[in-house]
């Protein structure tokens, strides 16, 4: 039988109606209506994240809330999502840009697993007019591109979907950024895309089906301008299955084809990509880091929003916090969940193997579990892996790199102190590590502008050689070891 559900904003007014099923779950009805939830568990009851309010003909908690996911449908209802403002970093390095001198307006996007950024850059003299940011729609069908892809294999339909669901948010991002640069109505002649591998096919609606299964290859690699809804649009190319478009735009930015001394880039996200040039010869790799530092699977995580504990120090028995804009703790991000690792280290509330007795509360209501340590390790101990194994496969030792670039939202606001203490970054770095912000951002605004850039990522592409983690007859050992903290 069907009953009749109205999605409330944050004044109470109804903004959208739509018919459930009753018997079905209120996640189920929310993803067959569209409407993006927060769950980066994919509705599986995992990560506690679908939270929402809710009236009417429907069970609900003490504080008037219930989970999306596990909340069956009875009858009619209403709901409110639980909104919060992200934190997402646009910013990236300063710089003036060349260009082919075209007229009119391009769209430079970059689109990760978690958020989008987007530029509305001058084609002639490649000012940057106006930039936004949002959350990535897709996050609905799970944290992780494994979710975005099996939910893309699952039907024939749903490629179409998760395309959909880009180009809409996309095209959000543009009218805002016409409007805060006055120039509503005016028309976009192309736009570049970049992000990780599996984001680039569901956006361009290309198979995922061989990134789906070893040996794990792409339906195209090499950067190309097609069709996007009637755009023309520069597709950022591709490295191997698990290392996209993203990285090579990022290598541009950091000036991987000037460089005469040995740099590494890392970008630390849900799916971590690292590389590191030695000479001619540019190393690669994919780290499955998971998203525990975008605050999922974390008891209290959540994403870079106001009220977020993003910083917290310890000074001598008595710790103390920031939130993002100074709200009241909702939750911890990734930055200031790696400085509570940091604090419980010293405090030796947690041992070299990531043993922790009980709950360490931050607040009343924010605090670190012992379950969230072990999601820590097995995120720093990818990234940290990655790492030594790529100096390993250039024949050097990480002490024998010169220069790292942290790049990504997470890079910018992590303290690298704690990520050193926990063994997230390698300690001899500490001094050589320099945030990048944004620079895959850079780099589409440098592939949408020129065509010696295009053409200089390409190269960049052609020259790296992709290091499959898991295939290095060291890496179980190496894994093992990253997973503890250091005495």
């Amino acid at each position: 039988m069907k009953c009749e559900i109205k999605l409330l904003n944050a004044k109470g007014e109804a903004e959208k109606t739509f018919s459930g099923e009753t018997g079905e779950t209120l996640y189920s009805a929310l993803i067959k209506a569209g409407v993006s939830i927060q769950a980066p568990c994919g509705g599986h009851g995992k990560c506690g994240k679908c939270r929402v309010k809710a009236f009417g003909d429907i069970d609900v908690d003490a504080d008037g809330t219930c989970l999306c996911c596990k909340t069956v449908l009875k009858g009619d209802c209403a709901i409110q999502p639980i909104e919060h403002t992200a934190q997402i970093q646009l910013e990236g390095i300063t710089r003036q840009y060349e260009t082919d001198g075209e007229k009119g307006l391009g769209v430079a996007v970059d689109i990760g697993t978690t958020t989008i950024a987007a530029y509305l850059c001058s084609l002639e003299d490649g000012r940057v007019l106006a930039s936004e940011s949002m959350l990535n729609p897709q996050k609905v069908h799970g944290a992780d591109v494994i979710s975005r892809i099996m939910f893309a294999n699952a039907d024939a339909g749903n490629p179409k979907v998760l395309a959909d669901e880009i180009h809409e948010a996309i095209s959000r991002l543009i009218a805002s950024m016409l409007h805060k640069a006055g120039l509503e109505g005016c028309r976009i002649e192309k736009i570049s895309l970049v992000g990780n591998t599996t984001i680039m096919h569901l956006t361009g609606r290309y198979s995922t089906l061989g990134i789906s299964k070893a040996p794990y290859l792409p339906e195209y690699t090499s950067e190309h301008i097609r069709d996007y809804y009637g755009l023309p649009a520069v597709f950022g190319g591709c490295i191997s299955g698990f290392v996209g478009a993203d990285t090579v735009a990022a290598m541009l930015a950091c000036g991987f084809d000037k460089a005469s001394e040995t740099i590494m880039l890392i970008d630390i996200g849900t799916n971590g990509e690292i590389a590191l040039k030695k000479g001619d010869v540019i190393y690669a790799c994919s780290c499955a880091a998971g998203p525990a530092f975008e605050g999922a699977h974390i008891a209290c995580g959540i994403g870079g929003v106001a009220g977020a504990v993003d910083h917290i120090k310890l000074d001598q028995d008595s710790i103390t916090y920031t939130t993002i804009g100074g709200q009241t703790p909702c939750g911890i991000c990734g930055s200031g969940i790696v400085d509570a690792v940091s604090c419980l280290l010293a405090k030796e509330e947690i041992d070299f193997k990531g043993r922790m007795k009980e709950r360490f509360h931050i607040t009343d209501s924010v605090y670190i579990a012992p379950e969230d340590i072990r999601e820590i390790q097995l995120a720093k101990a990818a990234i940290a892996s990655g790492v030594e194994i790529l100096a390993s496969s250039a024949g050097i030792s990480v002490k024998d790199i010169d220069r790292v670039y942290l790049a990504g939202g997470f890079g910018t606001y992590i303290s690298i102190d704690s990520a050193c203490r926990i063994g997230l970054l390698p300690p001899e770095l500490k001094t050589k590590i320099h945030p990048v912000g944004n620079a895959a951002g850079d780099g589409a605004k440098m592939l949408l502008l020129s065509n010696r850039y295009r053409q200089t990522a390409e190269i960049l592409r052609q020259n790296t050689v992709y290091v499959d983690l898991s295939a290095q007859e060291e890496f179980e050992d190496i894994y093992a070891e990253k997973l503890m903290f250091n005495d």
